[in-house]
């Protein structure tokens, strides 16, 4: 039995309720991002500007739960866009992302912050 072909009127609509609910869900997101930036900026400015040397770089292996190339390339240019981290690589099969850290004393902390940052991603482009 072969299944029945999804009309084009069911997809146009399911297409328009993805953006509409993408659209309604960008505010947070957007806020989000900024905290996260302003966060970043103002730790990667106190290094800077105070004496003494406090990063602690590493480079950790994060196994990412995105299910899409669009999720994986919006999450890996989220990460580098924070100031602080790169996204060094993704794993095409596992879709795991290798990222680059400044600040990395505590391994499980900062894959709780990758996590999270995940999360925000995920919640606005599901």
């Amino acid at each position: 039995m072969t299944p029945t072909p999804v009309p084009i009127a069911v997809r146009v609509v399911r297409a328009l309720r993805r953006a509409l609910v993408r659209l309604v869900r960008s505010p947070r997101f957007a806020l989000y991002f900024v905290w996260q930036l302003v966060l970043a900026n103002v730790r990667v400015a106190t290094e800077v500007l105070t004496p003494g040397y406090a990063m602690s770089a590493g480079i950790v292996r994060f196994p990412s739960r995105c299910a899409t190339d669009l999720e994986v390339t919006f999450l890996a240019n989220f990460i580098t866009l924070t100031p602080g981290t790169t996204s060094l690589e993704v794993e095409p099969d596992t879709r795991a992302i290798h990222v680059h850290g400044l600040y990395v004393t505590d391994r499980d902390a900062f894959l709780a912050d990758l996590t999270a940052m995940e999360d925000e991603v995920l919640r606005f482009l599901r």
